[in-house]
């Protein structure tokens, strides 16, 4: 059995794409002098502050909100309604197929 010949072009595109995203971050590997370090820190506190505001004020967002399940009636309410609907549904499609296909049996063409 002869094995089907694959393209190689993919590979080598993905080898090389890899292979320039390598020599792009190898510079991030390397070790930042003190006085580099100093000034990274100082920038980065600065411009933290206001995502740190922005990150609290999203989680006292979330923690005030109700979860789901503990919203008075949402089972009845929406759940079940959707649920019934939807099983409703797919059972009649099922039905009507049957059907059809009934219906193409006693006519044939």
């Amino acid at each position: 059995m002869v094995a089907g010949r694959r393209p190689i072009l993919p590979a080598l595109l993905a080898m090389a794409l890899g292979l320039m995203a390598l020599t792009y971050t190898q510079n991030s590997f390397l070790a930042p002098s003190a006085a580099t370090r100093s000034e990274a820190l100082q920038t980065t506190s600065e411009s933290r502050r206001p995502m740190d505001s922005l990150t609290l004020g999203a989680a006292a967002g979330m923690l005030t909100a109700q979860p789901a399940h503990a919203l008075s009636g949402t089972l009845f309410d929406e759940v079940l309604p959707y649920a019934c609907a939807t099983s409703f549904a797919i059972i009649w499609g099922i039905v009507l197929g049957f059907v059809l296909l009934r219906l193409q049996e006693a006519f044939p063409e």
